[in-house]
């Protein structure tokens, strides 16, 4: 019996720790940019910044509005140490394993929920662009936005960069076979592009009802651990 617990032990590390295929990755990637469009328009929208598109961020302290510079730049730094320490650590441990993307965004949804649940017990406001207590929900946003681009750059899906859409915007207006009728590329690009805007006009309407922001932020939170739990059962890498 021993024997055979050690046998199901084994067999369940090496199916954890096995890379995926990552043919169809772009799939969970595309869901996240639905993510990104819905939380940057609600946070927009309830505290002045943004989460996910650091070159909107970088310009928002110039209009000169009170605290705007320090969220922005929170966000910022947020941002950047979640590339840092998701690519670090993933990289150490094997970026595209089973359990390394599948501990990560399950991490990334589980820190929305958690501004989420921040929100609705009043730790933080959910429409206020002049509170100092909004400082605390931002890393817990921008860091999972810097984690899941970390991510996209890993599976190798560089024209689903999931949080900017100018790049994207670019490589498909010079795509020199835009016009193909196969181009996967150009395929996935558009429906990045589709996709951040569909959640942009989500964010925005519900932004405009009661408790609008956390509604955005428990959406956003249960995809993120959705496509965390989605990448246990990717087919594994052929060797």
């Amino acid at each position: 019996m021993a024997d055979g617990q050690t046998q199901s032990s084994k067999r369940l590390r090496r199916y954890l720790t096995a890379p995926i295929d990552t043919h169809h990755a772009d799939l969970p990637l595309l869901a996240c940019c639905f993510v990104t469009g819905i939380i940057d328009a609600g946070a927009y929208n309830a505290w002045g910044t943004f989460m996910g598109m650091q070159t909107g961020t970088a310009n928002l302290p110039g209009n000169g509005a009170p605290l705007k510079w320090l969220r922005s730049l929170l966000a910022i730094f947020s941002f950047m140490m979640g590339s840092l320490i998701s690519s670090t650590v993933t990289r150490a441990f094997g970026s595209t394993r089973r359990l390394s993307l599948s501990l990560s965004f399950i991490l990334q949804g589980l820190s929305i929920l958690l501004t989420a649940i921040f929100i609705t017990i009043d730790v933080i406001p959910e429409n206020n662009t002049s509170s100092n207590r909004v400082l605390i929900g931002i890393p817990f946003l921008a860091w999972q936005f810097g984690a899941q681009v970390a991510a996209s750059r890993a599976l190798g899906y560089s024209e689903i960069p999931t949080t900017v859409l100018t790049s994207v915007y670019n490589d498909l207006a010079s795509d020199p076979n835009l016009w193909s009728w196969k181009n996967a590329k150009r395929n996935r690009r558009a429906a990045a592009a589709v996709m951040v805007l569909v959640g942009g006009i989500s964010g925005g309407w519900l932004s405009r009802i009661r408790d609008g922001f956390g509604i955005v932020l428990w959406i956003g939170g249960v995809i993120k651990v959705m496509i965390g739990v989605a990448w246990l059962g990717f087919g594994a890498a052929v060797t």
